[in-house]
């Protein structure tokens, strides 16, 4: 195995150097630094963690709880936002997932106090509210994609009120006049905020003889939830007849692309559609693809880690604004 007295005898430098550059130390001069680098992988050493935990006072580990964050593609992007940054401070990120079913937060948290986390990072597959554990409060942690109503965590979440109100706006400023909004579950916060978005932009909209229909097209039967954005989608057409459709999410899209087709009309041509979330591959493979608003994911995982690394304490509670994501759907 090539230790770190091997790297350093083969760049000539002292190991202490090699000990500095391997920590990102930014005092090491560039010439030393571009030495022991080429060493490292001529001899393609590995840094021993392990070894440097123990000696170091901090661990360079930061925590992602996971709250069954890897059910759906779109929210990986919180990980991957957090992670590109830890790898650029030398931090290691470790990732837990949990749910109620198997993996329990308090295990989770145990877990990172073994390894001497610096920080906790908790996400959760939508936006809501979450109620934590007592023993995360000692610890240095934010909360993304939640928020924690007691107010003891920072916390990130989307503006879903603004990006609905954005690409509401959008649509009217094209010129479509009916618009009709299949949302989300209006028990849930993003169903909730969406809806006052879109009300809000044809409030602030001057022109006349616009009317926009809302509705939620997600049912919560208790236990699980179905959608009707098929029969819904296919009645409204012929009912209230609206130039315009906005879904609540792309999955939600594509079952009114189905619609529209079946009905012989033409998405951008004959009826616009907009959406939210700009869900992994969905989008590009419609055709016309889709427009929609993307979730402010990976922005929220590096706000988070910038929040841990920069030892903030301030109990802030930001937003992270939607990316208007414009195709060809309207």
């Amino acid at each position: 195995m090539v230790t770190i007295k091997d790297v350093a005898a083969h760049a000539g430098v002292a190991f202490k150097t090699v000990s500095r550059v391997v920590n990102n130390d930014p005092t090491v001069k560039p010439v030393n630094r571009n030495k022991v680098l080429a060493s490292i992988a001529a001899l393609d050493y590995r840094p021993n963690r392990a070894a440097q935990m123990t000696r170091r006072k901090k661990s360079g580990v930061i925590g992602f709880i996971a709250d069954e964050l890897l059910r759906v593609p779109y929210t990986f992007d919180l990980i991957r936002g957090a992670q590109d940054l830890a790898w650029k401070n030398n931090k290691e990120l470790m990732v837990l997932n949990v749910n109620v079913d198997k993996y329990s937060i308090e295990g989770a948290i145990n877990h990172l106090l073994g390894h001497r986390a610096e920080g906790i990072i908790y996400a959760a597959m939508y936006h809501r509210e979450v109620e934590l554990p007592q023993q995360l409060t000692p610890i240095p942690t934010v909360l993304a994609n939640c928020f924690d109503a007691s107010g003891r965590f920072a916390s990130i979440v989307p503006d879903e009120k603004e990006a609905a109100r954005e690409i509401t706006a959008k649509m009217l400023n094209k010129g479509y006049r009916r618009i009709a909004f299949l949302n989300l579950n209006e028990n849930i916060i993003a169903g909730q905020q969406r809806k006052a978005g879109a009300e809000q932009a044809f409030a602030e909209h001057k022109g006349k003889d616009c009317e926009l229909h809302i509705e939620s097209v997600i049912i919560d039967d208790g236990a699980n939830e179905r959608s009707v954005t098929r029969l819904r989608a296919a009645e409204l057409i012929q009912s209230f007849k609206p130039d315009a459709i906005l879904c609540g999410q792309d999955p939600m899209a594509v079952e009114v692309y189905f619609v529209v087709q079946s009905l012989g009309l033409k998405v951008g041509e004959d009826i616009g559609i907009g959406s939210f979330d700009d869900w992994d591959i969905i989008p590009t493979l419609l055709k016309p693809e889709l427009t929609t608003m993307a979730l402010p994911h990976y922005d929220m995982g590096q706000w988070a880690i910038n929040y841990l690394l920069n030892e903030r304490t301030d109990l802030v509670s930001q937003t992270a604004k939607f990316n208007l994501i414009n195709r060809d759907s309207f």
